[in-house]
This record gives C-alpha cells, structure tokens and sequence, in this order.
C-alpha cells in the first residue's frame, strides 16, 4: 500500500489506520489493516453503493471530454446490469465484488483523463482516486480474511474528495433525474408516466362480471370514447376471443412509438426499418406484447423475478432515476416508449459504431438486443463472446423472432396465446 493510499485512508477511516500503513513488515500491515478495516457501523447496502457509484459517476461526468463521458456512461450502464444480475443471485453481500469490479473499469477511465482537466477539477479527481484507490487496498487484503466490508462512511469519505455534496450521496431516490438522462445521452423529454386507472383503483371487477367477451370490450370502447383520458390498452388483458384485436392494437402502439422515436433521431434513413422490427421483435420476445396480467380484481404489471418489468420488460434497478417506475409498471404507452428509446441508443451509440454489422456472423438487430438483455459489455454476446448456453437460447429465441417480424408476420406473436 502506497504512501498517498495510506493518507487517505486516514481521511476516510481514521488515524487508527496509520501504523499499520508504516508498518516494518509488509505481512504485519496486512493483519493490522485487514483487522482495522472492519466497519464499526453497518456495511453498505446495495442501494447505498449504487447511489454512491451514480452521484460519483454525475459528479464526474461534469468536467471530463466528450470521449471520456462515453466511456464512464458505459462503465456505469454496465454497473447498473451487474447489479441487477448480482441481486438475482442472491449474493448476501455484493457491494465488495461491485466496487471491485466497477473501480477496476472506473478508475482507469478517471486517471486518463487527468491530464485535459483544470489544476483544482484534476486535485479533485486525484483525491478521489486516491480514496477509491485505498479502499481497493483495503479491500484486496481484508477479503483474504474474509472480514472485510464497506462501510457507508468509507463511500461518504470518498464521496467528499469531488467536492461538499448538496444531499447524502448514498441517498436511493426514484426520482427521474435530469442530470443522469443528460450525461447518458437521454435528452428527448419523457411523455406522461399515469399509470392504468385499474391498476390503481381495482375496476377490473366489473369488467370480469360482463356476459361475453364481446360485451367486455364494447364496454372498454365506450368508456373511451366516453373519457378521452382512458387509454384501452391500460385496461385491457385480452381474453381468448380478444387476442386478435389486442395484438392489432399493440403493433399499432409500437408502430407509433417507433415512429415518434425516428422523427427525433439522426438515424440514417437505410436503418428505419430496421430499428421497427427490432422494436416489434423485442416486444414480442420479452412480453409476448403484454403490459399487464390479472390478479384477483385488479390488473398488476407483467414482472419478472429481477425487476424486468412491463411491455419491453424494462428493468426498474437497471434503469432507475431515467424512467418513471410508476410508468414502467402501469402505462403501455410509458414503458413501450422506455424500451424503444433504450433499442435506439444501443443500436445508434454501440451496434452501428462497432460496426456489429461487418463482424462475423454480425448482425445490427442481433447486437442491438444482446446490448439491451445484458448492457453495452454484452454487445457481441450473441457471437459468443462470454455467452452461456442459457443466454444463448435467449438469443436464438429473439434471432428467430426477428426473422419472423422482418419477413411481415409481425401478428405471429400470436402463437404466445395458443401454446
């Protein structure tokens, strides 16, 4: 451990920590720091590093060059899916393994960009590497005990080498966060987030009591017409005899959102039609076109066990703070507009600058939605590159689909309802 990782390590944990920092031998200091570095409070939970690592990446994202910001929204997407997959696993402390992990792809981004800062931004970065740094080391020797873990005061420490902070930096807030979407790249303004009214309000019941299928979606009609705020689509869990007409409404949907998407895109014209059918395909690879399932008297959101949730299955930890969750979970329109914009930023900022289309066995929609399942580090996944044979069967699921939507069977989705 070096001289200027011990000194900040006495700003983040105490002076205690000093003497085994100098300490004569260097087998002596492991024991003492490992031993010192248990935390006195409670460790850090999920929630508290991911509000450190976003804050962090914000905070950092103000003063780098262009090129630089693309590389630390990309370790930060990539952070937000290694969350998610480490929750889903069940791992009892998976803030260590996170920050490990996330600062070896982090700091070197922070150190490269030291040399294009002004003398007090880069004495900010320098301090805080150097706080990131020490509990890396920190980390590395107390983990061969098995005692080591992060404390909230170590990240708070740390957090204070970029300046005072204005709120907790390990504050976990839902809030849509401007400033996020904006370093990400996300600057197209969000449409209304209100949620289904029978999601809230339990109104399902008296749609179930209706005599016939038919009567059902004559009375869904009606109060539409009736009330011009009522989206059907927000209401509406097809039975048997409705699939045909339901599914003809969410190509419709989709079709529409695709279209919003492109008209405020740079796209090239030759890849339109292409980011269509990667939307229809992605949607009938994730929800079967689903928003909803019924449950008792009410409708509840279409959720899997990690969050992903709704028409495009946009996951509520992933893409936290950038969507509304509230819109995410009960409003088609909200969360099929989320995923559209999610596909175009994979395929216009990673498929077609890599070039994902010249590779071998490269294909643009393939790469697209490999990025949008596993993050931007997952892009060629769907090649083989660290792919599973679980996720190879996702992928070749979705290639299937696509082939399907591009040849125009797009209401092959279909099938979903008659297995």
């Amino acid at each position: 451990m070096n001289r200027v990782a011990c000194l900040v390590l006495v700003a983040l944990i105490g002076t205690a920590v000093w003497a085994p920092c100098f300490a004569q031998t260097q087998r002596r200091a492991e024991v003492q720091v490992a031993a010192l570095a248990l935390p006195g409070g409670a460790s850090a939970d999920w929630r508290q590093w991911d509000s450190f690592l976003t804050f962090a990446v914000k905070r950092l994202g103000q003063d780098m060059p262009p090129a630089q910001i693309d590389r630390l929204g990309e370790v930060f997407l990539d952070s937000r899916y290694q969350l998610t997959q480490a929750l889903s696993s069940g791992a009892s402390d998976p803030v260590t393994r996170l920050f490990l992990d996330n600062w070896e792809r982090l700091g070197p981004v922070l150190k490269d960009s030291i040399s294009g800062l002004a003398p007090t931004t880069a004495t900010q970065f320098s301090g805080f590497i150097g706080a990131m740094d020490g509990i890396k080391s920190l980390a590395n020797v107390g983990n061969q005990f098995g005692l080591f873990r992060i404390s909230p005061d170590m990240l708070r420490g740390a957090a204070k080498f970029l300046g005072t902070p204005s709120a907790d930096p390990l504050a976990y807030s839902l809030d849509i966060d401007g400033a996020l979407r904006g370093l990400l790249g996300f600057t197209e303004a969000l449409p209304d987030a209100r949620p289904s009214p029978l999601l809230e309000q339990g109104r399902l019941e008296r749609l179930r009591d209706k005599a016939s299928a038919a009567l059902r979606l004559l009375e869904v009609r009606s109060a539409r017409a009736a009330d011009a705020d009522l989206d059907r689509l927000n209401q509406w869990v097809p039975e048997t005899s409705e699939v045909p007409d339901y599914l003809v409404e969410v190509r419709q949907l989709l079709a529409d959102t695709a279209d919003r998407v492109l008209a405020k895109s740079k796209l090239a014209p030759e890849h339109h039609q292409l980011y269509r059918q990667i939307v229809f395909a992605t949607g009938w690879q994730e929800s079967c076109w689903r928003q909803f399932i019924k449950k008792g008297a009410k409708l509840a959101p279409l959720a899997s066990s990690t969050g992903d949730v709704g028409l495009m299955q946009v996951n509520r930890i992933t893409w936290r703070s950038l969507y509304d969750i509230k819109g995410l979970d009960g409003n088609i329109s909200y969360n099929g507009n989320a995923g559209a914009e999610i596909l175009h930023y994979y395929l216009t900022r990673y498929a077609i600058p890599k070039k994902e289309d010249k590779q071998p066995n490269g294909h643009l929609a393939r790469a697209t939605y490999s990025a949008y399942n596993a993050g931007p580090g997952g892009l060629a996944r769907y090649r083989g590159v660290r792919q599973s044979p679980v996720w190879k069967k996702v992928d070749d699921a979705f290639w299937l689909k696509f082939q399907a939507i591009s040849s125009g069977q797009e209401l092959a989705v279909k099938s979903c309802y008659t297995s």
